[in-house]
């Protein structure tokens, strides 16, 4: 099959693109997260308390990044392929609910940005699993 006549392709490419570099950044942020709890810890109470707040934070960061790069990574090297559609669609899905969680969560804690983030996150799982469900449409 030609490659152009993927209608999903493109938005898969794009997306797929946009996820490795958010992913990347929130590997990174997670890291750093890690390293600024075990470099703020004191000896009085509080200050492991915060430290300990942090650390958990950023362990938690690390694996929701580490689903979006392995899921970015697939939707860059398979845009191309139909028979690889139903699997991105099923990533694409699965980012979708865990994005619509992450936007919930964060509407409690009153912080615009987290939330504007979340929303962001949303729709970018949309559009990918939009691309996929377009390349899952193409005759094979």
């Amino acid at each position: 099959m030609n490659e152009t006549q993927l209608a999903g392709r493109t938005m898969l490419k794009v997306t797929g693109i946009v996820l490795i570099i958010l992913s990347a950044l929130g590997l990174l942020g997670g890291l750093a997260l890690i390293g600024a709890g075990l470099a703020m810890g004191t000896d009085d109470g509080l200050g492991w308390g915060l430290a300990t707040a942090v650390i958990v934070l950023g362990v938690l960061a690390i694996p929701t990044s580490i689903y979006s790069l392995v899921t970015g990574i697939l939707g860059v090297k398979w845009c191309a392929r139909p028979d690889k559609a139903r699997v991105l669609f099923v990533l694409g899905v699965v980012f979708i609910v865990l994005a619509a969680l992450n936007l919930l969560a964060s509407f409690g804690d009153g912080n615009i940005s987290a939330t504007a983030g979340a929303a962001v996150r949303l729709a970018l799982a949309a559009f990918y699993t939009l691309g996929a469900w377009r390349n899952r449409q193409a005759p094979q």
